[in-house]
């Protein structure tokens, strides 16, 4: 069974004070003074959850990457990572402060409705439409998920009550439910937008990347997949994000190799058989023209 604490590497020894049910729910408040706690929870290395994480900024800056792309969540935004997302931390301003709610992947989809009630909303609909992981709310928007969050944190502190694992459920539900009234209740969230077949490219390509980037390092193969020319492909990608297709494919590259040299048990040339290079050697060059440094000499940093 994939548990919570299993995916977010031993979470109950990066923070001191949290609210968890049986691993698959956790709830955690941080402020200027546990700020190094958070930074124990959100490693600074690329990492896949086997959850959905919300992470809430009340005041302060984050700057993280999702698949690839960076954002910058500030004062009453709502960062919304999904599983097998792969997520770089990079920085955390003094001030922060917000909560952390996480669900592992198996109990949240308990939180489903039966076929029986499709003619009910799937309180989870309302995130998983949204390609952007991070959205800004107003003051009286960000403040009305408070009553929802302490319900839920209740919820978790009653452990005598006889249906316990039911009401926490119930109480979950009912926080996505708000949460998704506050996202409908914004016209850009009201209104699907349209993308434009370049848009969708883009959006194919990354996705493609996120699922082969270890294995397939060349543009021909992302443009074979979207039945398009790599000069295509790469004109589109830099017209989006200001960056070619090789660069995409570098930087996917880098990241998931850095992840894997910061795990103590993993070797270089385990890195370099994983990312399909054909010996640690052309690993080694490739990484050090990159970063300035060796493998060897990064994961000692």
């Amino acid at each position: 069974m994939s548990k919570l604490a299993n995916s977010l590497a031993t979470i109950k020894e990066a923070v001191t004070s949290y609210d968890n049910y049986q691993d698959d729910v956790i709830i955690i408040e941080f402020d200027k003074t546990s700020l190094f706690e958070l930074k124990n929870f959100a490693p600074s290395i690329p990492t896949g959850f086997d959850a959905v994480i919300l992470i809430s900024i009340s005041e302060g800056e984050m700057e993280l990457q999702i698949d690839y792309v960076t954002y910058k969540a500030g004062k009453n935004s709502l960062i919304l990572i999904m599983p097998a997302h792969i997520t770089h931390f990079i920085s955390g301003s003094s001030d922060m402060r917000g909560w952390v709610l996480a669900i592992s992947k198996p109990f949240l989809e308990t939180l489903s409705y039966s076929r029986e009630q499709q003619h009910q909303p799937d309180v989870l609909s309302y995130m998983q439409f949204k390609k952007n992981p991070l959205t800004y709310f107003s003051d009286l928007e960000y403040k009305s998920l408070y009553p929802s969050l302490d319900y839920v944190r209740n919820r978790m502190r009653q452990h005598a009550h006889l249906f316990y694992k039911e009401s926490i459920k119930v109480a979950l539900k009912m926080f996505f439910l708000d949460l998704g009234n506050v996202y409908l209740s914004k016209s850009e969230h009201f209104t699907t937008p349209t993308l434009s077949r370049k848009e969708e490219l883009f959006v194919d390509f990354l996705s493609l990347l996120r699922k082969n980037c270890k294995k397939q390092h060349d543009v021909k193969f992302y443009a074979n997949e979207l039945c398009i020319t790599t000069q295509y492909l790469s004109s589109i990608l830099k017209k989006e994000s200001g960056k070619s297709a090789g660069r995409w494919i570098r930087d996917a590259l880098m990241i998931e190799a850095k992840g894997m040299l910061k795990m103590p048990r993993t070797n270089v040339q385990q890195v370099a058989n994983e990312l399909h290079f054909p010996d640690q050697s052309t690993f080694g060059k490739f990484f050090k023209k990159h970063t300035g440094m060796s493998p060897m000499a990064f994961r000692k940093s």
